[in-house]
């Protein structure tokens, strides 16, 4: 078997379809499989694998997180290769085509990737992911500078690589978003070099931010137990601060600016559940994350006046909000402007 494609997913029943769908019409001559693991899917994501029935592989799990997903696809890999591609992605027909020829042409390369194209729900095309500062293979000093845009739809890595790295930490758990892959890219780094494919070989799935955030705040209990769980709003990225962790404990000082970089995208993060949190009405959520945001990041000044502002009676906040200019008052009150997701500029 020359490559086991590794699909992760969870609760993905509008999109799972069609990224199964992208992995087994690839237009490639060499054997693969396709391994599906459903981490404990509650919706009907389950029912639409069984449609493919022996086209794929499906193993099943309770809810643990991506990273043990990927993991359990990967344990149970009988390919040379690891081609990982998550569940709200899609691939073009010819992406192992022209990707896993580069690992069998370069002994000393242990994983590719290729550009991205953006997409929004409806299909619509946001660009290229990787920026032409980005489109060359990385030392492992330039993946220290700053996060890789290395997505892993995009990434095909050696099987005895990513187990000789021990596979994805699993340290980030079921609520650990954010840094799994780009810390398993950095233990990869080390074994080999990363070679770099410019075809937009995936279409990415870009998230409403703004929208999904919205309703899970406007679906909270108004009981103490629904207030509880944003009790600790870091927890909404913690990953980003086992992220932050894992590279100082692995690199020392050379990780020190990647952490730092974890460390603002979350004290950032926060903000923007703040804004949002305002925009619903939730002022005591708002004050919570701006609180906790400039625990990471105390001279943020701006996020002393956001907090201000929330402490003060939403009726004096709506009497002073028109005498406002329009950017100020959406600073103050949001939503956040999210456009396309983080990346490097």
């Amino acid at each position: 078997m020359k490559v086991s494609v590794v699909i992760p997913t969870y609760n993905n029943e509008g999109t799972i379809a069609a990224t199964v769908e992208s992995a087994l019409a690839q237009r490639f001559e060499a054997k693969f499989e396709v391994i599906v693991v459903n981490d404990g899917s509650t919706d009907s994501t389950r029912g639409i694998l069984a449609k493919f029935g022996d086209r794929i592989r499906v193993i099943d799990q309770k809810n643990s997180g991506v990273s043990a997903a990927r993991n359990a696809g990967i344990r149970a890999a009988s390919g040379e290769y690891i081609a990982l591609l998550d569940g709200d992605d899609t691939w073009n027909e010819d992406k192992l085509q022209k990707t896993a020829p580069v690992l069998d042409e370069n002994p000393a390369c242990a994983a590719v990737f290729s550009d991205v194209m953006q997409v929004d729900g409806a299909g619509k095309e946001y660009g290229t992911w990787v920026s032409p500062e980005f489109q060359h293979s990385p030392t492992l000093d330039e993946m220290l500078e700053w996060p890789w845009p290395n997505l892993p739809s995009a990434t095909v890595i050696r099987r005895e690589t990513i187990m000789a790295i021990g596979g994805f930490s699993e340290e980030f758990g079921r609520r650990g978003y954010g840094g799994e892959d780009t810390f398993a890219a950095l233990l990869v780094r080390e074994r080999g070099e990363i070679h770099f494919v410019p075809d937009k070989l995936v279409r990415y799935r870009l998230s409403d931010f703004n929208g999904n955030l919205a309703k899970r705040i406007r679906s909270r209990d108004s009981n103490q137990s629904g207030i509880d769980q944003f009790e600790e709003p870091e927890r909404l990225s913690d990953g980003l601060l086992i992220f932050a962790r894992l590279v100082r404990e692995h690199f020392g000082a050379r990780g020190r600016k990647l952490a730092e970089w974890a460390i603002d995208k979350l004290a950032n993060e926060l903000i923007a559940v703040g804004m949002t949190a305002m925009h619903e009405g939730d002022r005591t959520l708002a004050r919570r994350c701006y609180r906790a945001s400039l625990r990471y990041r105390p001279l943020m000044l701006k996020t002393y006046f956001r907090l201000g502002w929330a402490m003060l009676p939403a009726k004096v906040a709506g009497m002073l909000s028109p005498m406002l200019p329009p950017r100020l008052r959406r600073s103050l009150s949001g939503p956040p402007f999210h456009g396309l997701p983080d990346r490097p500029q």
